[in-house]
């Protein structure tokens, strides 16, 4: 699920109880997705998408992958 910080950031939770796992944020034209940390040299990121379901598919794809 997407839950809205401010209008250019967003956390990626798989539900609302639980804690954030990655981070969209708007970015030139498009949205970045990085992996979520409180360290910011610790937010690995993921790419840049055209939208925000798009970059929130992408993290679960990723997470699926490296199972």
């Amino acid at each position: 699920m997407i839950v809205e910080v401010d209008d250019r950031t967003w956390l990626v939770k798989r539900d609302e109880s639980s804690s954030p796992e990655a981070m969209i944020d708007r970015f030139g034209g498009g949205y970045r997705l990085r992996r979520f940390s409180l360290v910011e040299s610790r937010r690995t990121a993921h790419g840049v998408y055209t939208g925000l379901e798009l970059a929130e598919t992408a993290w679960w794809r990723l997470r699926d992958n490296r199972r």
